[in-house]
């Protein structure tokens, strides 16, 4: 928190973020309305609703409108297997290289903005809240705030994951002395995102939202958050049957269905589309309200100036771990030349042809043809949360508790494998084996269907994997960043707290090793 500005949450901001893209508002009301002016009508207590989506949509998202932390691309991808990173690429070459230290920048404004989002979302709970029956009705009132329970979850499983031990703030902080709590365990931070998700699923509509939150939403992410509790730190092995449940629940709502085209769902013409269970919205050029997600691993801006590109590169052995005929290798993975094509024809070109020589070779998994004017400023829609992903983990949660069968693999999986074959014998079916064979075919699976949408990390450490597939990372010298392995200490499976933070809270302990 930048000390008091960050403490204390600013109206202004609120506001700001209220008119996040595909706005649930026609109009943004003057910057200097109050909330006590705002919060006086359910139509202003949905504008103050509108600023909990807007800044879990700038931090947990892919960017875009002035943000540095851009949760899924900085923790969630750089410092995985997805990608890797050229040497003058700054705070991601630190990321990329497992040489974070308690000053980087970026680190720094993940914990803010973070922090901030989740303010943003106790002052919608708390003030709406406290709105009286002539002002708003009971049912608008519960929902807006399961609404906002939502995202204050969803800013805290971004934090709880990277930083371990965090304060837990439950209600608005207005003070500087309100900010200045001691850290949770991550045990009891979990318990109450469970909470605030469990309220949630209650009381939301069954329905695909359209950027909103529903019940789906919520229960496909409380049972990633029990996945999560599977594994590292906690090992809470327990909620693999937890996970299990809400992942039947939403598979059984029949709200949602996998698009027949894996290229599909990830168009401008698909966006919230059956299968997005979440997704961030994002609308640009120009408006301040787009995402890097589309363009930061891969290709973009005009032809006319060199085609422009992110900082972003292909992990080679990602791209050899896909069967040749693939659909997801044609649509995730970019040769140079794709930026001078339209992407029907650099799909159809044969990854066989595509040589030896990946130096460049780039993500494309929302592409915009060129010419285009996006940059890092895309309209594209950032997942959050697919329907494929609900299916896979829906299957690592049978197999957690040894339960899994070739049906259950046939209805996931498998299901999956069958939409992206080029020919009928590409991408072998999956065979029931044991436990843990089981586990590396999921993991491999998830890689393949989710990249770049920001959960590689959090998969690695769940499963136990992440510390072997760091030492095991080659870029294949081609980049004057090295390999992460040589500077990998197993500390760095979470990242430290911010110094800053530490100067402005006495409470706080730096995590061990930094």
């Amino acid at each position: 928190m930048k000390k008091v500005k960050n403490i204390i949450l600013s109206i202004t901001a609120l506001i700001a973020a209220s008119s996040c893209s595909e706005s649930f508002v026609e109009e943004n009301p003057p910057s200097e309305i109050t909330p006590d002016g705002l919060l006086t009508t359910e139509a202003g207590a949905q504008v103050y609703l509108n600023g909990a989506y807007g800044a879990i949509q700038h931090t947990l998202a892919s960017g875009g409108g002035g943000t540095n932390a851009a949760w899924q691309i900085h923790w969630g991808t750089i410092a995985t297997d997805e990608v890797v990173v050229p040497g003058w690429a700054g705070d991601r070459k630190l990321m990329f290289l497992q040489q974070v230290t308690p000053s980087n920048n970026t680190v720094l404004d993940v914990w803010q903005e973070l922090y901030e989002a989740v303010n943003i979302a106790n002052s919608v709970i708390d003030r709406i809240g406290a709105m009286t029956e002539d002002q708003i009705n009971n049912e608008a009132k519960e929902k807006m705030i399961a609404e906002a329970k939502f995202c204050r979850a969803a800013a805290y499983f971004g934090l709880v994951v990277p930083f371990e031990n965090i304060p837990l703030h439950k209600n608005e902080t207005v003070t500087v002395e309100d900010a200045i709590l001691p850290q949770s365990s991550a045990a009891e931070v979990y318990e109450f995102i469970i909470s605030d998700l469990k309220a949630a699923s209650a009381v939301l509509p069954e329905e695909q939202g359209g950027a909103k939150a529903t019940k789906g939403a919520a229960q496909a992410l409380l049972g990633k958050v029990y996945l999560q509790m599977t594994g590292f730190p906690l090992n809470q092995t327990d909620k693999f049957a937890l996970a299990e449940k809400e992942f039947e629940d939403v598979i059984r709502s029949g709200v949602y269905d996998l698009l027949d085209n894996y290229a599909d769902v990830f168009k401008l013409d698909f966006e919230q589309s059956a299968e997005i269970v979440y997704a961030f919205p994002m609308d640009g050029p120009g408006q301040s309200e787009g995402g890097n997600l589309s363009t930061f691993y891969g290709p973009n801006g005009a032809v006319s100036n060199g085609g422009g590109w992110g900082t972003c590169y292909i992990n080679q052995e990602f791209e050899t771990s896909y069967d040749r005929d693939d659909l997801r290798l044609r649509n995730n993975v970019a040769v140079h030349n794709a930026n001078d094509m339209t992407r029907e024809e650099a799909v159809e070109v044969d990854p066989n042809d595509w040589g030896t020589n990946k130096v460049s070779w780039r993500g494309w998994k929302t592409h915009a043809e060129k010419p285009n004017a996006y940059a890092n400023d895309t309209p594209f829609d950032n997942p959050y949360i697919r329907y494929s992903d609900v299916l896979l983990m829906y299957a690592e949660a049978l197999n957690g508790q040894g339960k899994l069968t070739q049906i259950d693999i046939d209805q996931t999986v498998n299901r999956l494998r069958s939409r992206v074959r080029n020919i009928p014998s590409a991408v072998p079916d999956m065979v029931l084996g044991t436990q843990e064979q089981n586990a590396e075919e999921i993991l491999s699976e998830r890689r393949k269907e989710l990249c770049f949408e920001g959960w590689r990390r959090n998969d690695l450490i769940r499963f136990g994997k992440y510390k072997e597939t760091i030492l095991a990372i080659d870029q294949g010298g081609w980049s004057t960043a090295g390999n992460p392995g040589p500077n990998y200490e197993d500390f760095e499976i979470r990242w430290p707290i911010p110094s800053s933070e530490l100067e402005i809270n006495p409470n706080l302990i730096q995590n061990e090793g930094y």
